[in-house]
C-alpha cells in the first residue's frame, strides 16, 4: 500500500464487495479473501463442498438465505475441533461464521458463532 493510504485500510475493508456466490447444488464453495459471505439459496434438499481454506485467518460467513430444502454443506478438514465435517442448514437465517486455522494436514475451518438451527455432524 502506497504511503499516506495505510489511514484509509478500514474504510477500504469496507467498501470492498463481500458477496461470495452461492455455487449452488453439488458445487464447491471456494473462498480466497477475507470476510466474504456466502447466502445459500436451495430449490430441493441440496449439497455443497466448503473447500479448504489455503491460510490462517479468513473469516466466512454462510447463510440460508431462501429455503427450498435443507442445505448441507461438507468440510473436508473438519468444522470444529470435534471433527465434524457436515453442517446443515434447515431454515431461512441459519448461519455459521467461520475461521481459517491450521491443521495437521494443512489449514481448516473453525466454527465461531452458530446462529439458528444448524446442526454438526
Amino acid at each position: 500500500m502506497p504511503a499516506g493510504n495505510a489511514h484509509r485500510i478500514l474504510n477500504t475493508i469496507k467498501d470492498a464487495d463481500h458477496a461470495l456466490a452461492d455455487p449452488g447444488a453439488g458445487k464447491i464453495i471456494q473462498t480466497m479473501e477475507d470476510l466474504q459471505v456466502c447466502e445459500l439459496v436451495t430449490v430441493a434438499a441440496e449439497a455443497r463442498t466448503l473447500a479448504n481454506p489455503t491460510k490462517v485467518g479468513n473469516r466466512l460467513t454462510l447463510r440460508m438465505k431462501t429455503d427450498g430444502g435443507d442445505c448441507t454443506v461438507t468440510a473436508a478438514n473438519g468444522l470444529n475441533v470435534a471433527g465434524n465435517t457436515q453442517a446443515v442448514f434447515a431454515d431461512v437465517g441459519d448461519q455459521l461464521e467461520l475461521i481459517s486455522v491450521s491443521h495437521t494436514t494443512g489449514f481448516r475451518w473453525e466454527v465461531l458463532v452458530n446462529t439458528g438451527s444448524v446442526s454438526l455432524s
